[in-house]
C-alpha cells in the first residue's frame, strides 16, 4: 500500500511539474497525505484516475483541471472554482458517474 501511494504521489508531482505547477508540490503532498487541501490552487492540474474519495477541496481553485475517470465520492467541493473543469467519466460526490461533456459540472445520465 505504501509503495502504491509513493508511486501515485510521484506520478502526481510529475504531472504538476509538466503543467508548470512544480511549486504546488506541497499542496499535492498535503492533499494525498491528509485528504484535505481547502483553498489550494490546482489550476489546470490533471487528476486523471485518482481516487479523491472524501477529500476536502473547499474553496480550492480547480479551474480548467481534469478529473477524467477520477473518484470524487463524498468529496467536499463547496465553493471550489470549477470553471472549465472536466469531469468526464468521474464518479461524482453522490456516487453517480459523470457523462461525456461534463465541463464545469457533472452531467448525469438522463432518466
Amino acid at each position: 500500500m505504501k509503495k502504491t501511494l509513493l508511486i501515485l504521489l510521484t506520478w502526481v508531482v510529475a504531472i504538476a511539474a509538466g503543467n508548470g505547477l512544480a511549486g504546488e508540490k506541497s499542496s499535492f503532498e498535503r492533499l494525498l497525505r491528509t485528504r484535505k487541501c481547502p483553498g489550494c490552487n490546482f489550476y489546470k492540474v490533471s487528476f486523471h484516475r485518482i481516487d479523491l474519495t472524501e477529500v476536502n477541496l473547499r474553496g480550492a481553485n480547480l479551474a480548467y483541471a481534469t478529473f477524467r475517470e477520477a473518484t470524487l465520492y463524498k468529496a467536499d467541493l463547496t465553493g471550489a472554482d470549477l470553471r472549465g473543469t472536466v469531469f468526464d467519466g468521474a464518479i461524482w460526490v453522490d456516487g453517480t458517474m459523470c457523462q461525456s461533456g461534463s465541463v464545469g459540472m457533472c452531467r448525469r445520465k438522463a432518466k
